[in-house]
């Protein structure tokens, strides 16, 4: 999958001397390849390829994660910026406008969540929000939608935005796509599901969304909502792939889906979209947190046999340093027995990293 990245953008999120040519060059060497650097008036744009088997790269904040391990083995200091975000806004218990949720299969979506905000003013995002959505190939609409799109890019968790007033009944039921049924997308264009697909009804049984690949024409954001439903949630990426195939029609939100989404990043991406929907369209939140999430994550480990992966790699690489570089990547250090490591998988590698004892992939993440 191919990703567009400003440098400008890349910065906020990592604190280094390197230049764009260096970052380009060392990321290409050791992770996600560097197609393109292109100057784009003040700023440089980086075109990446990354693989599918890292969607945790699919985003600014995960390049920037990923070059922060990366950079230092090549003499080049470089800190990962917290996230920053205020915990505070989101409440459990706040009463306000009710929404019903039923979901028929927990399966069909890992983790939901969901907030209504009242008094929302619709109108051109700032211009440094429209600028970056255009380096990186999305037009802007309008300021809800442009940050679902920027939240989208930089943490690399999709999200949607109803108008809620627009949701018959206050009612929400996710579940899979009949034979026969169809939707008229945001698009415009009215499409045949395929059976099987993840859909979302309203209280009038009407189809709202074509979930993790595009909302409703008819529970659109336009230029009369007042109030708005945000949608922040993970899918079965089997059930997307399948889907987005026998439609011929994937988008920029699909194509992350069908990859896998960390459900611990929901949160993360709902606490920020709070804070900017406040900053950017004066939204009120007006009800609780909806927060379905039956089956956390479980932790996982990998054991490490040192003699065996720097056999693997041909490089004799002292116990600190094969440390050190885990740890930069995420990974915490359980045990240490003798040239036996123990470390637990953050979670956002949790898709590409093999639980138990493995040589071959401690000298994959070295």
């Amino acid at each position: 999958m191919k990703i567009f990245i400003s440098d400008s953008w890349l910065r906020e999120h990592l604190k280094t001397a390197a230049t764009p040519r260096q970052i380009a060059e060392y990321l290409s060497l050791s992770s996600q390849s560097v197609e393109k650097v292109t100057k784009f008036n003040d700023d440089w744009v980086y075109e990446i390829e990354v693989t599918n088997n890292r969607p945790d790269c699919f985003s600014v904040y995960g390049i920037a994660r990923e070059l922060t391990a990366i950079l230092p083995r090549f003499k080049i200091s470089a800190k990962l910026q917290p996230l920053s975000h205020n915990s505070e806004l989101i409440t459990h218990n706040q009463k306000g406008l009710p929404l019903e949720v039923k979901i028929t299969d927990p399966s069909l979506c890992p983790r939901f969540t969901a907030i209504i905000f009242n008094k929302v003013q619709i109108k051109p995002s700032p211009k440094i929000i429209q600028k970056r959505l255009q380096k990186s190939g999305i037009r802007a609409l309008n300021n809800i939608i442009d940050i679902s799109n920027y939240l989208m890019l930089e943490l690399g968790q999709p999200m949607h935005a109803f108008d809620y007033d627009k949701i018959k009944g206050a009612k929400m039921i996710l579940r899979e796509a009949k034979e026969g049924e169809k939707i008229t997308t945001l698009d415009g264009q009215t499409r045949m599901i395929p059976a099987g697909a993840i859909i979302i009804e309203d209280g009038a049984r009407r189809i709202i969304d074509l979930c993790g690949i595009m909302g409703g024409e008819n529970s659109a954001v336009d230029e009369e909502t007042r109030r708005v439903l945000l949608f922040v949630q993970t899918y079965d990426p089997a059930k997307i792939r399948r889907t987005c195939q026998l439609l011929g029609f994937r988008t920029e939100a699909a194509s992350r889906f069908e990859k896998g989404v960390d459900p611990e990043g929901v949160m993360v991406a709902m606490k920020k979209a709070i804070v900017m929907l406040g900053k950017k369209c004066g939204a009120k939140v007006t009800s609780s947190l909806i927060d379905i999430y039956p089956n956390p994550l479980k932790q996982k480990n990998i054991k490490l046999d040192l003699a065996l992966v720097n056999k693997i790699i041909g490089v004799e690489l002292p116990k600190n340093e094969i440390i050190d570089i885990l740890k930069s990547l995420g990974f915490s250090q359980l045990t240490t027995h003798n040239s036996q490591l123990t470390f637990s998988v953050p979670n956002w590698r949790l898709s590409d990293i093999s639980k138990g004892s493995s040589g071959k992939t401690g000298s994959k993440l070295l």
